[in-house]
């Protein structure tokens, strides 16, 4: 039966670290955390469920931690997990199940970064205008209702981040590594499949906004340093993302045209750009790139939500409600989508189907009903 390693890096994680290693306890043979500089119990608690712990100083490197902690691995597999991250009970059997398959190396999980209330979900935008983050997917924010797991109870949802976070370590005497200063991907130097699955990661680092707000200064300087050593089109798109995060507008533009220029087919810096341009009021320019875009994505419901936007400040109204009704027709739950169908409807005075759709908006999310925007 393969051996499974746990490997972790964590700093000041001790108000989830026990619940992170409660999660998978049962799950994992080995248990690797290490640790970067913790100030409060986070080492205390390690040391409970584990004789693998090691200090490692922070070098402004989050790949160069990974591959330390995986240097102290000795399992056929690795499963990967942040301090304040779980998996539920339910999945962990799946997770068994694939490291016994022959023909897989790796595995894609489905992060889920959790946001408490309603009115948070903007932080993951800019203005109103939905920007999505690297690895954010097309399907933007998730609400809970109807969610089977207890991870999501009392939350108002989250953002789903496909990502390797279960994998070979080694074969033929080639290690697995990790690359890059800040979003870090595993690299897999073995031929194989790499799977994707359903199977979420619990991630509640959001939940503290004041907490997560705060680590941006750190994913900002790291992103500009990975930018200046790479000089990659993701690279650029991922501080241009930061920027927009961090309300820097003219910078995150400046690195969504560079990250266009080097690759003119990744629709996710055409998608940034033509939503600061749309904030902006650059009606043209947000037009041009968002067509773009979708041109070449035409599955991504953010897409045709920023778009249907552009169309109805130009006030083509049957123009916005096209293209709003083809981004209903990827997600039917896009409460966004109909607030702006329902503006669009009493502009050309069909006030029922106004009424109909606003209804529909404020049903899906309750917040519109308190403030009409």
């Amino acid at each position: 039966m393969p051996v499974l390693s746990l490997c972790m890096i964590v700093k000041n994680e001790e108000e989830h670290l026990e619940s992170c290693l409660n999660s998978v306890n049962d799950l994992v043979d080995e248990i690797v955390i290490v640790d970067t500089g913790s100030t409060d119990k986070t080492k205390e608690i390690a040391k409970k469920f584990t004789k693998k712990l090691f200090d490692f100083a922070w070098c402004d490197d989050f790949a160069a931690a990974r591959n330390e902690s995986l240097k102290h691995a000795t399992g056929d597999w690795v499963l990967v997990l942040d301090g304040d991250e779980t998996l539920a009970e339910n999945d962990l059997l799946q997770i068994r199940e694939i490291i016994n398959r022959k023909d897989v190396v790796g595995s894609v999980l489905i992060q889920r970064n959790y946001i408490k209330d309603l009115k948070d979900v903007e932080l993951g935008r800019i203005g109103g205008m939905n920007v999505l983050e690297a690895g954010h997917g097309d399907k933007g924010f998730i609400k809970s209702d109807g969610d089977n797991y207890f991870e999501s109870k009392n939350l108002a949802g989250w953002f789903a981040t496909p990502i390797v976070r279960l994998f070979k370590r080694q074969t033929a005497g080639s290690l697995a590594s990790f690359n890059g200063v800040v979003h870090e991907d595993v690299t897999l130097s073995l031929k194989g499949d790499i799977m994707t699955t359903n199977i979420p990661i619990h991630h509640k680092g959001k939940l503290d906004v004041e907490s997560w707000k705060n680590k941006w200064a750190l994913y900002e300087h790291l992103g500009e340093k990975k930018a200046e050593v790479e000089k990659d089109y993701h690279a650029y798109f991922e501080l241009g993302r930061q920027y927009a995060a961090s309300k820097k507008l003219d910078k995150a533009k400046e690195m969504f045209q560079k990250s266009i220029s080097l690759n003119k087919d990744f629709w996710l810096s055409w998608f940034n750009l033509g939503s600061i341009s749309l904030l902006e009021d650059n009606l043209n320019k947000a037009q041009e790139c968002l067509e773009r875009a979708r041109t070449i994505n035409p599955n991504a419901v953010m897409i045709y939500s920023n778009l249907g936007v552009v169309y109805a400040k130009k006030k083509e109204y049957p123009k916005s409600l096209e293209i709003l009704t083809l981004g209903l027709n990827l997600d039917p739950n896009q409460p966004s989508i109909f607030k702006n169908m329902a503006l669009c409807y009493k502009e050309l005075g069909d006030m029922k189907r106004a009424q109909l759709a606003w209804r529909k908006a404020v049903q899906l999310n309750p917040g519109y009903a308190v403030k009409k925007d």
